[in-house]
């Protein structure tokens, strides 16, 4: 019978240690193993010791029968999927550093998987990895959905549900991988339905109204707006761009870089979202004057300075730096609300960009590429709608070719 041993820190109970002797080896060695199990946190001192006889019992069962004779080694992964594994410490002290936070990520995407996870942490505090089944996983789902409200009072959106459904599917398959497990769980869990929500765009006559109104802003706000509605570029590209992107003669812009804004490590220089977004898109011939006009201030303002490393929109105190994402938002929701717009944020204005392309005639590859998307079906499934005049006038196409 395995032995029992309890690990105290402190005076207070912490943890048993299992101890197995299965038989001995050709060397006449006793053939022993061992396991640290933790009891939970709300287990009184007999219960523990009731829990943890039971658990060692289970335990010795599973590598006996895993042996020959009681004698072969047990089979490594069943010896570990025989030990309970604490679900959240797996999730901060294994999954998070080696699967997400091991410097291969960029730091926004950390961010975000380390709020996916406090969600979950906070749900199956106590749990046991092994002991987690698809009906628990959709229960938490479900309590998601109808119950859970955040800071700001409200629900999670689904799109946020749909986050922490694929964020479960990444740790229970590390999981399985990890032969912690024998099967994913989220297999037999259904992934919430996707809301589809329109984009927000701006009309034609919002876009004119639009481009009326960049004549009474400061020259490089004018120049951000017009790249961000006519390139349909996302915020942090914008941000990231360097005057040597431009080639004025060719009236064309590379995108290289992207700028992002985490609370650990402030303002971000990185590579763009996804490798379809390192691109070159033309630039319309408004958009390259102005341009022109806003470089020709920066050299009376830096003479001297050459301006090909300078970011087109740096800090406020440093050329060589790009200006915060979060406060380029908050300026242009501001002049949206003051033109009299939509409230929009420069993302809306990539939607914009990409609307009124299609809308004037622009083939889908090419607002694919325009954009940076690394599939068709992405501009396809954002953007093109069919309105009751594009119906008809596909209807009367076909009229016309059979002379009906």
């Amino acid at each position: 019978m395995a032995t029992i041993q309890e690990n105290r820190k402190n005076g207070k109970l912490v943890s048993y240690k299992f101890t197995a002797c299965v038989g001995r080896d050709a060397n006449g060695k006793q053939i022993r193993y061992y396991r640290t199990w933790t009891p939970p946190r709300e287990y009184a001192p007999a219960k523990a010791r009731k829990c943890a006889q039971m658990e060692a019992t289970q335990w010795e069962q599973a590598i006996r029968k895993h042996g020959i004779n009681g004698t072969q080694a047990l089979d490594c992964a069943a010896a570990r999927r025989a030990e309970k594994t604490d679900f959240c410490a797996f999730i901060t002290d294994t999954w998070l550093p080696i699967q997400v936070c091991n410097g291969s990520k960029k730091p926004k995407t950390e961010d975000f998987y380390k709020s996916m996870t406090k969600l979950i942490c906070k749900y199956f505090d106590g749990w046991f990895l092994q002991d987690i089944r698809p009906i628990d996983i959709q229960k938490y789902l479900i309590y998601l959905r109808t119950e859970y409200t955040g800071k700001s009072g409200k629900p999670l959106t689904a799109k946020t549900l749909s986050h922490q459904y694929s964020t479960l599917h990444l740790i229970f398959g590390y999981a399985e991988q990890q032969e912690l497990i024998s099967k994913n769980p989220m297999r037999k869990v259904n992934a919430p339905k996707k809301e589809k929500r329109p984009v927000d765009a701006l009309t034609q006559a919002q876009a004119q109204r639009f481009f009326q109104c960049l004549h009474d802003c400061p020259l490089d706000f004018q120049c951000m707006l017009h790249l961000l509605i006519t390139t349909g570029i996302r915020r942090g590209e914008c941000l990231g761009l360097k005057w040597k992107d431009i080639d004025a003669r060719a009236a064309t812009l590379n995108i290289a870089r992207n700028v992002t804004y985490t609370v650990k490590s402030g303002t971000i220089v990185s590579s763009p979202k996804t490798a379809a977004g390192i691109r070159t898109v033309p630039l319309l011939g408004a958009t390259l004057s102005l341009l022109q006009s806003y470089r020709n201030q920066q050299c009376s303002a830096h003479p001297g300075i050459n301006l090909d490393e300078v970011f087109l929109f740096p800090s406020s105190t440093d050329l060589f730096h790009p200006r915060d994402p979060n406060a380029v938002t908050r300026k242009v929701k501001r002049f949206m609300c003051r033109s009299g717009l939509p409230d929009m944020s420069p993302h809306d204005l990539r939607h914009s960009c990409a609307t009124l392309l299609l809308n004037n005639g622009a083939d889908v590859k090419s607002v694919q590429a325009i954009l940076g998307h690394a599939n068709a079906s992405t501009t396809l499934n954002f953007y093109v709608k069919a309105d009751l005049q594009q119906m008809k006038t596909a209807a009367d196409k076909l009229g016309t070719a059979f002379g009906l």
